[in-house]
């Protein structure tokens, strides 16, 4: 595999392969890129007419929870989109020379323009529901780092998924299955600290366990940030980079290793 250096020669072919992608998610489409906010406005809408009225939320759950759903978004929407990139595009595969990598980032750009325009309902939604005694300051500093580990988790776990599922073609699926259970054991609709520290019964390992996931940490970090209006955990957010360079390193090597054998395998 070409080094990440090499990208820049041709980012001609990553302009290419984002412009063909937004045409195709929006070929016909009159409200064009503005259909990427449907998605986090109707599941949040859902979630928020579900947990106030038939459990109790208080009024400020729509904010709370859309902080950290718009980046899970993000996460998911390229790591299922980097999963078929490269038999996606067998025909560039097998016959022009580009360093292969381009396909999985070439979708994590794509979505990252749908994460910008969808951030937009983020900041919409704090300002109609904004956290008592939460204040604009300093923390917003940490949105520079968090969304470098995030990034940096989308591009290794998208090499890592494009690699695997070249050699394996279940593993398209079995992404999909494991995104639906990640929903649940991310802190999207809940606290962690609330579910597992601060009941009758403290679930300390558990909690422990539960952060070993670097997105974990890393919506927990966007919501200190932007919803509580503090600094993120230490302890959590420093567990979410090391869990995403690992993957970064795992995705990096696998996709090194197999990108010889892509031409022939798709």
């Amino acid at each position: 595999m070409q080094t990440f250096t090499d990208l820049y020669k041709f980012r001609f072919v990553l302009t290419s392969l984002v412009s063909k992608n937004l045409k195709v998610l929006y070929r016909n489409a009159a409200l064009g890129l503005l259909w990427s906010l449907l998605n986090p406005l109707v599941m949040i809408v859902t979630l928020s007419v579900v947990w106030k009225y038939m459990f109790n939320a208080d009024e400020n759950f729509t904010a709370m929870v859309l902080v950290a759903l718009v980046p899970y978004n993000f996460v998911v929407y390229c790591l299922t989109g980097c999963a078929s990139s490269i038999p996606g595009n067998a025909s560039l595969v097998k016959k022009i020379g580009f360093p292969r990598q381009i396909l999985p980032i070439s979708i994590i750009v794509t979505h990252l323009i749908h994460f910008g325009i969808q951030f937009t309902l983020v900041i919409g939604t704090l300002a109609l529901f904004p956290h008592p005694g939460a204040t604009i300051g300093l923390q917003l500093v940490w949105l520079i780092p968090i969304f470098i580990v995030q990034l940096g988790l989308c591009i290794g776990g998208g090499l890592l998924v494009a690699g695997l599922n070249v050699l394996y073609r279940d593993v398209q699926y079995i992404i999909e299955s494991l995104l639906t259970i990640l929903f649940w054991i991310c802190p999207l609709i809940y606290e962690p600290r609330v579910m597992l520290l601060e009941g009758k019964v403290r679930y300390e390992t558990l909690y422990n366990i539960y952060y070993l996931n670097p997105l974990s940490g890393i919506l927990s970090a966007y919501r200190s940030v932007l919803y509580y209006g503090e600094a993120p955990n230490a302890t959590t957010f420093s567990i979410a980079i090391v869990g995403t360079v690992v993957i970064g390193i795992l995705g990096v090597w696998t996709f090194w290793r197999h990108e010889k054998e892509f031409a022939d395998l798709i």
